[in-house]
């Protein structure tokens, strides 16, 4: 099982090894698919530990990012390594997840409001 944690304000933070494996990888999609369901509608924040991303870690955090966008849940990612940040912006498709480099961040980029819509 990933490491999970629910702050107070409700955001699910689920801990991800970046150099997880591709053997690690449908495990950790199964973890995160069912915390997801478990909190249909808390934003996600997806934190990776340990430098360098590998494939398999990459492929996980789109795979969260599109089950967050599907079910309109804001979604954020953690990435405290600089190589870690530029390879997931360099990656990243329409709509891609904010990456930060701190926690904090993440949470307080999570608790801005969206701007209406016109």
């Amino acid at each position: 099982m990933l490491p999970i944690e629910v702050t107070d304000s409700g955001v699910v933070i689920i801990r991800l090894r970046a150099d997880l494996d591709i053997i690690g990888r449908s495990t950790a999609a199964v973890a995160i698919d069912g915390y997801l369901t478990a909190h249909r509608t808390a934003p996600v924040v997806l934190e990776l530990t340990h430098a360098p991303i590998g494939a398999a870690a990459l492929s996980t955090v789109v795979r969260a990012h599109h089950m967050c966008r599907q079910a309109g849940r804001p979604m954020a990612v953690v990435a405290a390594d600089p190589e870690v940040r530029r390879t997931l912006e360099a990656h990243a498709v329409t709509e891609a997840p904010a990456v930060h480099d701190s926690l904090e961040r993440a949470l307080s980029d999570l608790r801005t409001p969206l701007p209406a819509a016109a």
